[in-house]
């Protein structure tokens, strides 16, 4: 019988926030190892794509489990954190028993203070620990940044086909057939081309054109019998690391001049659509006044640059400030991680006077404080719920303690700590109903469409200061290589020097 190793170590990091990413990030949803990877996070995510692939191989096998990490996503990685990692690593693959292959879940953009590529870190551990010829196959987040160093690490590669993320348990199902492929003896050559571009989340949906048809050439390409896996990665844009931009991957087995091909042929149909992913936004005040011209409610606001789910900070106060200056009728909705301000309102109690500056501390190079007053309506020991759809599979979220304050017509949703910002479930786990108000804030910048779409009068997309704004000149990228589209004109993306087609 075979046995198959689980991993899971997964975070997208967003480099312009502030706040870094610690153990307790981790902790906070679950940390397994050994037979608690099963027993726990067996049916969760990529890992219960895993264990679900597992039981279609032809032969019996035994998926065994080494290691599971996760945190939502933030700043880089604290050095600790990363230390941490390769011990546990070295640790469970220790006590695991002899494996004849391994499945880890990776985002593929996270990135550590001293290490610009955690991902291909992580990968070479692995390596390292487990030698260089058991196959190790990594899944990947649709918006990784994929690095030469991981493509090395790794015996194939497998990314997510959808955005909203909706098949990270197919992905992980995926891997599986790819793991089952090579123990059979398939042998993966990876092909890889680079797009120096980078775009927004807000108009990246591969449901509607322009990207879906592209999308669905890349799965019909995935189903040709020489080829391993497929993926278009749209990129983590908030890393100023070298050769950031789009990728193509294309795994075939011993056919690189197919995989070249195919690399070339989706590339060459993602450049010109560009333009097309250009997001147009409103400022703040434009965009209460389209969002109270509304005849239907609730209207969605998109706080893109805000994103938790981007890794940004999730307290910026400039819609906030917007709407406590407005009359709404219907009210508004609103949420911001601050701890602090929790501690507050749990000290002034329900029906309590609340005066505090709220926003500004987690991401203080974009948001400053913004004091408020109003009446504390609620409070509750956790803010928790268990997320499917977007972003995660039977995963549990717990945002900590909360507290719902009303501050004129705005009813602010305070937390302890970040999860989703695209689920009607971040208000609903507290008794708060988005259909009920005449405007909700979503901190996210497209995701919350296949939740919140089926039932907003209008989507709003706004233009705030963020670690996660779109508007890419806006943030201190150092590091990148140039030229890079939308910061550079560039016309024929071929004769761009540093992209390097593999």
């Amino acid at each position: 019988m075979k046995r198959i190793g689980l991993i899971q170590i997964l975070q997208e990091t967003n480099c312009f926030n502030p706040v870094l990413t610690v153990r307790a990030d981790f902790e906070n949803f679950g940390v397994g190892t050994g037979s608690e990877v099963l027993a726990q996070y067996g049916t969760v995510g990529e890992i219960g794509g895993f264990v679900e692939g597992l039981k279609q191989w032809p032969e019996a096998v035994e998926p065994v489990g080494v290691l599971r990490l996760q945190a939502w996503s933030g700043g880089p990685a604290a050095p600790s954190t990363q230390a941490w990692f390769g011990e546990l690593l070295a640790a469970q693959l220790a006590n695991a028993p002899p494996l004849d292959g391994l499945l880890v879940a990776l985002h593929g953009a996270m990135m550590g203070a001293d290490e610009p590529d955690l991902d291909g870190w992580l990968l070479e551990k692995i390596r390292s620990l487990v030698g260089p010829d058991l196959p190790v196959v990594a899944s990947l987040d649709l918006h990784a940044y994929v690095t030469e160093r991981m493509v090395r690490g790794a015996s194939a590669l497998v990314a997510y086909h959808t955005f909203p993320h909706m098949d990270q348990r197919e992905t992980g199902m995926r891997a599986a057939n790819v793991l089952r492929r090579i123990l059979a003896g398939a042998r993966p050559v990876s092909s890889l081309v680079r797009l120096p571009m980078i775009t927004g989340g807000e108009l990246q949906s591969t449901f509607v054109p322009p990207l879906q048809p592209i999308f669905q050439d890349l799965v019909a390409a995935e189903g040709r019998g020489a080829v391993l896996s497929a993926g278009i990665l749209m990129t983590q844009a908030y890393l100023d690391v070298p050769q950031l931009g789009w990728t193509v991957l294309i795994v075939t087995d011993q056919q690189p001049d197919l995989g070249s091909q195919l690399a070339g042929e989706l590339a060459a149909r993602c450049w010109p659509i560009r333009e097309q992913l250009v997001v147009k936004f409103l400022e703040a005040p434009a965009c209460l006044d389209r969002a109270l011209a509304v005849a239907g409610h609730p209207v969605v606001i998109a706080d893109g640059a805000d994103a938790t789910n981007s890794g940004a900070g999730g307290d910026s106060v400039h819609l906030l400030e917007e709407m406590i200056r407005r009359r709404i009728p219907g009210g508004a909705l609103t949420i911001m991680v601050d701890a602090p301000a929790v501690a507050h309102a749990t000290q002034a109690g329900p029906g309590g006077a609340f005066a505090f500056a709220v926003g500004g501390k987690r991401d203080h190079v974009f948001s400053q404080p913004l004091p408020v007053t109003g009446v504390v309506q609620s409070l509750h020991p956790q803010a928790g719920y268990v997320l499917n759809g977007h972003g995660g599979t039977n995963l549990r979220i717990d945002m900590g303690r909360a507290a719902v304050v009303r501050i004129a017509d705005v009813t602010l949703l305070l937390v302890e700590r970040p999860g989703p910002g695209s689920t009607p479930l971040m208000y609903r786990c507290v008794g708060l109903e988005p259909k009920d108000f005449k405007v909700v804030i979503v901190k996210s910048p497209a995701g919350f469409r296949a939740e919140f779409g089926p039932f907003a009068a209008d989507i709003i997309l706004s233009d705030c200061p963020g670690c996660a704004s779109s508007r890419f000149a806006s943030l201190p990228y150092r590091r990148i290589n140039r030229p890079l589209w939308p910061l550079d004109p560039i016309d024929d993306w071929r004769a761009v020097g540093w992209i390097n087609p593999r």
